[in-house]
C-alpha cells in the first residue's frame, strides 16, 4: 500500500522526507531517475537498465533483461547548519556494507545556501549534497512545458504526475525550504532566442503563467555559455499577455514596460514571427548597459560532462545559482557550481 501522500509526522525532517518519498512512489520510475540524475549532476547515469539480446555467462543469448542495482539513502534537514558528521558517517558505513550494490549514494537535502563544511570534510564520492532549491529546479526542469520537450529524449510527465510534483513544490514552499533566506538568487534560463529579446528590448519572454522562484536577477545561457550580463528584474512580471499592439495598449502595466512591448510586438509583426499574437509571460529587465545590470568579467563557458565524457547543457529549462558565486567571475560552469556549493 502506498504511503500517505503528505505525511502527518510532527517532526519537520520526517514530514518532508516522507512527503518526498510518497510523491516519488506515485510517479514513474523514469521521472524519479531523472530527478536523481539532475541532483547528482549526471544526467546519463542509468538506475534501471533495459537491454535486448543479452549474452549469459554460458554462451547462450537471452532475449532481454531488466537490471537494477542501486541504493539512494536520503538524509533531510529542514534548518541550516544542522548536519552532524557522526550521523553521516554512520549512514556511509551502512551504505558501504550493503552487498551486491553497484550504484550507491547518500543524498543529503538541506536548506543551506552553500555546501556545508561537513559534506566537504567527508571527501566521499558517494555523498551528494543538494539544497531544496536544487530539488525545486530539478522538478521545474522535468515539468517544463516550453518547446524544449520537442527535442528532448524524455517523455513529458502526465497530468497526474505534474499535479503531484506541483503539490510537492507547494509543500516545500509552505515549509519555507525553497529560497529560504536567499535574497541573491539568480535565475538562469536557456536563451537561444531570449538573449536577442533581452539585448534589443530588455525583456524576457516565456510561456504564460510559468512558475519561478522569486528572483532579483536573470541570467541567460546560450551558445554554450552563461552570458556575462546579469539583468535585474524590474517590477513584477506580466503573467499573461497577447503580443499584439492592441493588447499591449489596453494592458494595465507600467508605461516603461508597455513601451518595451510595443517595440517587441512591432518587430515580431514585421518578421511574421509565430510569436506575434500569441500569449506570453514577460519580465521587464534592466537594459544591457544599465548600471543595474551586473557585468561579469567574461561569459562563463559550460564545461559540464557526464561520466562518459559527453557534454550536457547547463540548463534545459531553468536553474538557480547564487549571485555571490557569479560575482567570483568563474571561467567555467564547473567553477561556478563549486563556488555556489552545488
Amino acid at each position: 500500500m502506498p504511503n500517505p501522500l503528505f505525511s502527518r509526522y510532527s517532526q519537520g525532517e520526517n514530514r518532508v522526507t516522507a512527503s518526498i518519498l510518497a510523491v516519488f512512489e506515485r510517479i514513474s520510475f523514469a521521472l524519479v531517475e531523472r530527478i536523481l540524475q539532475i541532483l547528482s549532476q549526471d544526467t546519463n547515469l542509468p538506475l534501471l537498465e533495459i537491454k535486448n539480446q543479452v549474452k549469459s555467462g554460458k554462451g547462450s543469448v537471452l532475449d532481454g533483461a531488466i537490471q537494477a542495482s542501486f541504493v539512494y539513502l536520503i538524509e533531510t534537514k529542514v534548518v541550516q547548519n544542522a548536519l552532524r558528521q557522526d550521523q553521516l558517517n554512520r549512514h556511509l558505513d551502512y551504505l558501504v556494507n550493503l552487498p551486491h550494490v553497484k550504484n550507491r549514494k547518500l543524498l543529503v537535502l538541506t536548506p543551506d545556501l552553500e555546501e556545508p563544511d561537513v559534506i566537504q570534510q567527508l571527501k566521499s564520492d558517494s555523498v551528494i549534497w543538494a539544497s531544496f532549491n536544487d530539488l525545486y529546479a530539478a522538478i521545474a526542469d522535468i515539468t517544463a512545458t516550453d518547446e524544449s520537450w520537442l527535442t528532448s529524449n524524455f517523455s513529458p510527465p502526465s497530468e497526474q504526475e505534474q499535479f503531484l510534483l506541483r503539490e510537492l513544490v507547494q509543500m516545500l514552499l509552505a515549509e519555507g525550504l525553497v529560497n529560504s533566506g536567499q535574497s541573491d538568487t539568480v535565475l538562469i534560463v536557456p536563451a537561444r532566442s531570449a538573449i536577442k529579446d533581452y539585448q534589443s528590448f530588455s525583456v524576457y519572454v516565456c510561456q504564460p503563467n510559468r512558475s519561478f522562484q522569486p528572483v532579483e536577477y536573470i541570467g541567460f545561457y546560450h551558445s554554450g555559455v552563461i552570458d556575462k550580463h546579469i539583468a535585474k528584474v524590474i517590477g513584477k512580471p506580466v503573467e499573461e499577455i497577447d503580443l499584439t499592439q492592441e493588447a499591449v495598449q489596453e494592458a494595465d502595466i507600467a508605461p516603461e514596460i508597455k513601451q518595451k512591448l510595443h517595440h517587441l510586438v512591432e518587430q515580431l509583426k514585421s518578421r511574421n514571427s509565430p510569436r506575434y499574437g500569441a500569449k506570453f509571460k514577460v519580465f521587464s529587465l534592466s537594459p544591457l548597459n544599465s548600471s543595474d545590470t551586473i557585468k561579469l568579467a567574461q561569459d562563463i563557458k559550460n564545461d559540464l560532462k557526464n561520466e562518459a565524457g559527453r557534454p550536457y547543457a547547463f540548463t534545459q529549462s531553468q536553474r538557480y545559482v547564487p549571485l555571490s558565486a557569479l560575482k567570483k567571475n568563474p571561467m567555467t560552469t564547473t567553477e561556478l557550481l563549486k563556488g555556489s556549493g552545488a
